[in-house]
This record gives C-alpha cells, structure tokens and sequence, in this order.
C-alpha cells in the first residue's frame, strides 16, 4: 500500500470516527431531552386535566344546590311533612321537571322525606324508590356528596349526587340528583397536545381490584367505555391511577393494547377516580428516528466528501514525494546530473534539497574516484618498460 492510500485511509477513518462520536453524542443528548421534554408535558397536562376535571365537578355541585335551594321545593316538602297533603308531591314533581328543563345535564331527580323514603321524582327513574340508606344522613353537614356513577346505554356515563334539603336549619329532606357526565368526557376527548395517538383515561376501582374505564377509548369502538383492566395488565398505569398513586412512568409502561407508553397520573379524591394520561413512546421517539435517519445521510454524504479531500491531500502530501522517488530511481540508473525540485518551503521541500546535496556529493566522489582512476593509470603506464626489439642472424 502506497502513502498516498494510506493517507487517504487515515483521514476517512478519522473523520469517520469523529463523526460517529459526534452523531452518538448529539442522538443520545436529544433522546433525553426529549424524553424529559415529554415527560414535563405530560405532567403539566395531567394536572390541567385534574383541574379540568375538578372545575366540571364544581359545576355540579353547583347544579345541586340550585336545585335544593329553591324555596318552593322546600317549602312544598315542609307542607307535606306537616299536613301530609299528597298534592304537595305533584307539585313538587312540577318543581323537579322545570329543574331539570333549566338544566341541561340534569338527567334525574328524586326526593326523599327526612325519613328517608321516597316520595317524589322527575326525569331519568333511577331505580331506588325504596328508603334512602340511613347513612346518607352522615353526610348532612356537606352541601353535596358524590354517591356513585353508571354507565347507561343510552345516556351514557351518569354521576348520582346527593344533597339534604334545608329549612332554617331545619332536615326536611334530600335530593338525588343524577346528572349527564359528558363535561368530563369531552375533557378527556381532547387531544390537544398528544398527537395521534396519546389519550386521557378516567377509570374507577371495582371490588375485584379491577380498573373500570369510564370514558370512551380512542382507540376503541365508540361504546367502550366500560373496558375493565384487571391484574393481569398490571403495568398498565391505570391500575396505579385508581390507587391512588399520583406519578410519572417512563419506563416499562403499557397500555391495554399493549404498547409501550409514557403516562402521568392524577386521583380525584373524592370520587375515587384515577387519571391517567399517556403517550405512545413510539410516536414520542419519531423525531429521535427521523433525526438518526438524518444522522447516517448526513454521514454518508461527508464519508464521500473525506474521500474527496483525502485524495486530493494524498496527491499533494505524495506528490513531492513520489518524484524524489522517481528522481532517485533515474538517478540509480545512471542519470547522475538529474536533480529534484525544490521550491517547496516545508519538510519535503528540505528533504529534496538534501537530497540534491547527497548526490551532488555523490557525483563528486564519483568524478574524484573516476578522476583518481585515470591518474592511476596513467602512472602505471608510464612506469612500464618500453617494449623491446628482438633481430634474426644476417646472411
């Protein structure tokens, strides 16, 4: 292998490699920018998501209350308790329906005496006209109390709250009041921020420790509310979500389609719910791919560009180079007057000045020698004997 391949060699494999150490470095460092990036987003996300949440909640109770405050429900119940009068019952059924029609999540109301029976409903029949459980009295000093939510088929996710109804003080009753949870769900339908394919997941623990998803999936028919996550998805963190367990996952998470997700949880106390949102790491990571991508294009292309200049550098550096070779070699071959160029001003340039030094040096010690032969000769002729003359007998 001549100098000039192997210069070539030597500056593609250093310019290779202090690619490669560059393209390793900047990949490694944007993956986890990256990752922390999302990871950040995902929290913040999480927490306006809770917020959204809790503000719906809000709402609610809101609702509620106008619905208990209304004096002439109130009234209406103190006028039954006293006299017994069953017309107050239709005339509280009226109040119940003109709430319900001032309210458009109002789906259901039922009011029970202070005794805890039923006695009046309007709207969505929630099924529960037996005595109110003595417990729900513990609850009186709260305004409203969350009591549990259902999934109809056709009103979709439904949240009962139960309120006591006041006068002066005064337990004359309480409401039942089943309301349309659709606010949440269109917080959760929101995708803004988590691309094609990240979602937000309400669920709520069963008595078998299963995750009950409320809300519908993204990426699952329009009725799947309802999907249950159980144990044996247990790196799901919906199961965390519904714990309790407020945290970020990052690593070894999946999701009930079983891809790799980031997720950041949040818990709704009161209600006991978990929420969960979460990415898929394969989108997140795209941009990674797409840059390493760009990466090993962009290393080609200055792969062939080293090439290009290596050569280039090859025939400068070996250039002077191989015509002192070649000057010696005609040289060797009997050419004694020839001499290199030397308008270089560098380490080649004094290399063949040198040169040409040696072999003027050369050349004369090879005339001094040529010289000195023909001197010796020329004595050692000169001391010869001349030749001498041999003659035959007269006759």
């Amino acid at each position: 292998m001549d100098l000039r391949t192997k210069l070539i060699f030597a500056f593609v494999l250093a310019s290779l490699g202090a690619m490669l150490a560059l393209g390793a470095f900047s990949y490694d460092a944007t993956r986890s920018l990256l990752r922390s990036i999302a990871l950040r987003q995902l929290e913040a996300m999480a927490e306006s998501k809770k917020q959204d949440l809790e503000r719906a909640i809000v709402g609610w109770r809101d609702r509620v209350q106008l619905v208990t405050s209304r004096t002439s429900l109130r009234e209406s119940l103190r006028s039954f308790k006293r006299d017994g009068d069953e017309a107050q019952l239709v005339r509280t059924e009226a109040i119940l329906a003109d709430a319900i029609r001032a309210a458009e999540s109002l789906r259901g109301i039922s009011i029970y005496g202070a005794d805890g029976f039923f006695l009046a409903s309007s709207g969505i029949d929630l099924g529960e006209r037996e005595r109110v459980r003595p417990a729900m009295f513990m609850w009186a000093d709260e305004p409203v109390v969350y009591e549990n939510v259902s999934l109809d088929p056709d009103e979709g996710l439904l949240v009962t709250l139960v309120s006591p109804v006041r006068i002066a003080g005064v337990l004359v009753g309480a409401a039942k009041v089943r309301l349309s949870a659709q606010e949440l769900i269109d917080v959760t339908r929101d995708y803004t921020g988590l691309g094609e394919t990240g979602e937000t997941l309400m669920a709520m623990q069963t008595e078998s420790g299963d995750a009950l998803v409320l809300n519908p999936l993204r990426h699952g028919p329009a009725d799947s509310a309802g999907r249950r996550i159980g144990p044996d998805q247990a790196r799901d963190p919906i199961l965390q979500a519904v714990q309790g367990i407020e945290a970020t996952y990052e690593d070894g998470a999946y999701d009930y389609r079983g891809e790799e997700v980031w997720a950041a949880t949040r818990y709704l106390e009161e209600f006991g719910w978990g929420v969960v949102v979460k990415v898929d790491v394969d989108e997140e990571l795209a941009p990674i791919r797409e840059l390493r991508e760009t990466l090993i294009r962009l290393g080609l292309s200055l792969s062939a560009f080293a090439i290009v200049v290596a050569t280039l550098f090859g025939f400068y550096v070996s250039g002077p180079i191989r015509e002192l070779a070649e000057v010696a070699q005609r040289i060797r071959d009997g050419e004694h007057g020839l001499r290199a160029p030397t308008g270089g001003a560098d380490e080649v340039g004094r290399l063949a000045r040198t040169f040409n030094a040696m072999a003027d040096e050369l050349l004369s010690t090879e005339e001094a020698v040529e010289e000195a032969r023909d001197e010796a000769g020329s004595a050692q002729r000169a001391d010869e004997p001349p030749p001498s003359h041999a003659t035959g007998p007269k006759g």
